[in-house]
């Protein structure tokens, strides 16, 4: 079967061409790289920040208690959930099988309801 040189040499993928992309790619590794890190920092100094300043929050509330007699409540900074409500049941499940207490008692492990 005959094929035009035109033809076959669309399909040709040329060197520099390729060569670009794997440098592109390289770039493109080493930026996801270092956002990593930076985000891994990030992280640390936003947890170290809530920390100092939930432990200032409580700190002033109870300085308001000493010294006006006011009980205030005290603010505190969380960190947001990253639970998906969408995720798959066998990431995280919120049913599951009772055995209850008298089966629990017959295999050894402790209850915790009413006796």
């Amino acid at each position: 079967m005959w094929l035009s040189p035109k033809i076959v040499d669309f399909f040709k993928v040329s060197v520099e061409t390729v060569q670009t992309l794997r440098t592109d790619l390289q770039t493109a590794q080493a930026e996801i790289a270092a956002l990593k890190a930076q985000i891994q920092t990030s992280n640390i100094t936003n947890d170290w920040l809530r920390t100092r300043v939930n432990q200032l929050e409580l700190e002033r509330t109870q300085l308001m208690q000493v010294a006006y007699n006011v009980k205030l409540p005290v603010p505190e900074l969380v960190r947001p959930s990253t639970f998906k409500p969408d995720a798959p049941g066998d990431v995280f499940s919120l049913d599951f099988d009772d055995m209850g207490d008298d089966l629990a008692k017959k295999l050894g492990l402790p209850t915790y309801g009413k006796n």
